[in-house]
């Protein structure tokens, strides 16, 4: 059962703090409503609506309670010029506070899993266990430049609609960003995110705010090294997609899990197979397997 699904929360007394949307997700029989919830964030340019069904799946499946957030600068939540992973953590904190969560299990995709990771270095008695999808505590350079290109032809596109068919724009935006990658199911990702103002009905926007997002794209895609010394010496557990980018030879490098366990030490490391970056989207089903057995297994 869905409830709340574009509940906002406004902190006023801390200024770096924006509104966030969320959407709880509620087990539809008897549930023990002690238990902490899992919080999940999504990746760049995503969405809490990315999670939906999975997040219907999981609250029935964990017999707690599932919260997404559209982080700051995406979905329905306050936009902000900047995009610092400490704000963002700040953002969560808030919300958190608000819904008098002390304490979740978090699961994090790509830029979603910084932020928790960040949360967790600096706040780790509110967190349960982080569950992390493909994304090493270290720089790498080979997601940065594709998420750029791709921005990059966002940002070039005529966005008037004179003829108010958005569709014809979204055809058009998709064969410039498909030159990117040829990669047309993250072509598609980022044509969805096109829609019609709010505005001016006779123009066309991201959801996100694209400006905001490539100004600190370059913090957005890499780890912030001054995080050194830290850890969340916690449960947790890394899910990394074997096609990934992120591991071109199918398995964590020793330096990867050097990095991994340098902050996390506890951590869990499994390789899925027939999986990219986002491993949720490929294999859905072994994903939740996965998510469930480490959560129960706590």
């Amino acid at each position: 059962m869905l409830k709340g699904a574009k509940k906002a929360i406004k902190e006023e007394e801390l200024l770096s703090a924006v509104e966030l949307a969320y959407s709880q997700y509620l087990p539809e029989e008897e549930w023990n409503k002690e238990s902490s919830p899992l919080v999940i964030l999504h990746c760049l340019c995503g969405s809490r609506g990315d999670w939906h069904t999975l997040s219907e799946k999981l609250a029935k499946l964990l017999k707690r309670e599932v919260l997404t957030i559209d982080l700051r600068n995406h979905g329905e939540s306050g936009h902000a010029p900047s995009m610092q992973y400490k704000e963002m953590v700040n953002d969560v904190i808030t919300l958190l506070d608000k819904l008098n969560i002390a304490k979740a299990h978090f699961l994090g995709s790509s830029m979603g899993a910084r932020v928790m990771m960040t949360l967790a270095l600096f706040h780790p008695q509110r967190v349960h266990s982080l569950i992390n999808e493909d994304t090493i505590p270290c720089n790498s350079g080979s997601l940065k430049s594709i998420i750029r290109g791709y921005l990059e032809v966002l940002a070039s596109l005529d966005m008037s609609l004179p003829d108010g068919n958005l569709e014809n724009l979204k055809e058009r935006a998709l064969l410039k960003l498909e030159k990117v990658e040829q990669s047309r199911n993250i072509s598609l990702f980022f044509t969805r995110n096109i829609v019609v103002s709010k505005e001016d009905s006779n123009t066309a926007t991201c959801t996100f705010n694209l400006q905001a997002i490539l100004k600190d794209l370059d913090h957005l895609t890499s780890w912030d090294e001054t995080l050194a010394g830290r850890q969340f010496t916690g449960p947790v557990c890394f899910l990394g997609g074997s096609d990934s980018i992120n591991q071109p030879t199918g398995e964590l490098s020793e330096e990867q899990k050097a990095a991994l366990t340098s902050y996390f030490p506890s951590a869990e490391i499994h390789m899925m197979q027939n999986a990219g970056h986002l491993i949720h989207r490929k294999q859905p089903e072994k994903f939740m397997e996965h998510v469930c057995r480490f959560i129960d297994s706590l």
